[in-house]
């Protein structure tokens, strides 16, 4: 199950994961007409991992419609071909193809693109671990120290709910964190899958709460304290993922309910690899108080 949908792989039968409870099923199939410049409307064009990548569409994306075809491609890598709400991705091999760089590019970043241009999810740039099963999300700057802890934590035997984008839902007030797929990348190598985790977590859950990492000096305190206001509202969308400018307005008014519903804390966390476990005792203490074990 990766993002709570089954995935079919028609031609790769051999990367079925195991199924569960998924809230859908989505097909991804192998087809060799579709034509990375077929469409005029490119959305995007960046570095990603190294390489140029592209996002196109048949028409305006203001306000994408249900029949509306996507075409996202790795410069000379693979092409991944979708309708917004087709309920299946096809995708073309290009001349530097490989079975693990396909995996790579859809497990990571074509699938949260599609759920997010379908409006089934929306993302957050955080790491996410299980902690008695109250899910738990840590969020910093790039290199700050998000994939670390991360890492810590499934060392620890918590259940991995994703490695770097998390995606979240809102149902009768409440947000939900949606586990991701069970590959964990401690270290941000480009295209490489990732570790398969052997304790990912299988439901979807409330969030239970937000740590927002801040590195200090190797040798203060641990200091946990919560954030409120604009500050809350603020250090949250400096962790938006996925964040389409045609989605701006709808993106920042669910963040707006994210932070009016879900507790968010920064925590002090010292630049020593040796004081993790101190980090790791503070937050699980925080979230389940000494008290509430026993």
């Amino acid at each position: 199950m990766v993002y709570n949908f089954h995935l079919l792989f028609p031609n790769f039968p051999q990367f079925f994961l195991e199924e569960s409870d998924a809230s859908g099923t989505l097909v991804i199939k192998e087809e060799e007409g579709i034509d990375p410049l077929a469409f005029p409307v490119i959305l995007i064009y960046q570095n990603n991992q190294d390489r140029n990548v592209t996002l196109a569409t048949d028409r305006h994306f203001d306000t994408p419609t249900a029949d509306q075809e996507w075409i996202f491609t790795v410069e000379n890598v693979i092409s991944f071909a979708w309708k917004t709400q087709g309920g299946e991705i096809a995708y073309r091999f290009l001349e530097e193809a490989s079975e693990d760089l396909f995996r790579f590019w859809l497990y990571h970043i074509a699938l949260p693109i599609y759920f997010s241009i379908a409006q089934i999810y929306k993302f957050l740039h955080a790491g996410a671990i299980e902690i008695e099963a109250k899910t738990v999300l840590f969020m910093a700057p790039s290199f700050g120290g998000k994939s670390t802890l991360t890492d810590y934590f499934l060392q620890k035997g918590h259940p991995l709910v994703t490695d770097d984008k998390m995606a979240t839902f809102e149902r009768d007030g409440v947000y939900y964190a949606v586990p991701s797929h069970p590959y964990h990348r401690p270290f941000r190598t480009v295209e490489v899958l990732g570790h398969e985790c052997a304790n990912p977590a299988s439901q979807v859950r409330p969030i239970h709460a937000i740590y927002i990492l801040e590195k200090s000096d190797p040798t203060e305190d641990i200091v946990i304290r919560p954030l409120k206001g604009i500050e809350k509202f603020s250090r949250l969308h400096e962790g938006g993922e996925m964040n389409f400018s045609f989605f701006t307005p709808q993106y920042v008014s669910y963040l707006a309910g994210l932070a009016n519903c879900v507790p968010v804390y920064a925590i002090r966390v010292p630049h020593d690899l040796e004081r993790l476990e101190e980090v790791h005792r503070a937050i699980v203490n925080h979230t389940c108080p000494p008290q509430e074990l026993s």
